[in-house]
């Protein structure tokens, strides 16, 4: 959604300079982008309400800049209004990786499964050749899972990360990390018990077929937090470094 949102103010920044100039109204965008300019911001409010729910900040004043330059003798929006209108969706993309970035409400005493530190430290890698917007909200809805005890969730996305993250280390798969990835023997140990342990569990719950009698998962048996902060952080080590 986050690129989505920024495509839209892009699109909105590409518009200012097909604003012809007239004698006698001033600045005026040609029909055609003008129509563009209201579907893209029609749009834009859709994704923002469906992150920041309904009569969100945003949401009311993107509605307000597009009403406020719109109409007139010639019609379409002004200049000040779609500029306005970027700026005001661009706003909004920052607090929707803000709230993403906020950890869960959590009942006193329950440890968040990743730090926010480390989500932190995703969001602010520059100059790197990988996005890590997926990363970063595969860690935020780990939090979410974890906080609300959804064990089998908590596996699944864990095994998720570990499919996800090989290329940022130099390597396709998460087993040629675990058995390959040049570092501290400690490094490996850790990685290892996420390729054995952890892809065993997320696959068993994954792939069983449903049995006359079942056991679920708990938060001891999904707990592999301190190895998956060990990852993360040679993640953002190696990407700064990069």
């Amino acid at each position: 959604m986050i690129e989505e949102l920024t495509a839209i103010a892009d699109a909105m920044d590409a518009m200012l300079p097909l604003f012809n100039r007239s004698d006698s109204f001033g600045l005026i965008l040609p029909t055609q982008h003008s129509a563009s300019f209201k579907a893209l911001a029609i749009e834009a409010k859709s994704i923002i309400d469906g992150e920041l729910r309904a009569a969100n900040e945003f949401s009311m004043n993107l509605v307000h800049a597009v009403n406020s330059g719109a109409g007139g003798l010639i019609g379409g929006p002004s200049y000040a209004s779609v500029e306005e209108a970027s700026h005001i969706i661009r706003a909004a993309v920052r607090a929707i990786q803000r709230q993403r970035a906020t950890p869960p409400a959590t009942a006193p005493g329950v440890k968040l499964y990743v730090d926010p530190s480390r989500i932190m430290a995703l969001q602010q890698i520059g100059g790197s050749k990988w996005d890590f917007t997926r990363l970063v909200e595969l860690c935020r809805e780990l939090n979410v899972a974890a906080a609300n005890r959804c064990h089998m969730s908590t596996a699944m996305l864990l095994r998720t990360v570990l499919n996800h993250v090989p290329p940022t280390l130099g390597f396709d798969t998460f087993a040629q990390v675990a058995n390959n990835y040049a570092g501290a023997k400690s490094f490996k140990a850790s990685m290892q018990r996420l390729e054995g342990s952890l892809r065993n569990i997320a696959d068993f719950h994954l792939h069983s077929p449903i049995r006359s009698r079942e056991d679920v998962p708990t938060a001891t048996q999904v707990d592999f937090s301190a190895d998956l902060d060990v990852l993360l952080g040679e993640v953002v080590r190696v990407s700064q470094e990069g």
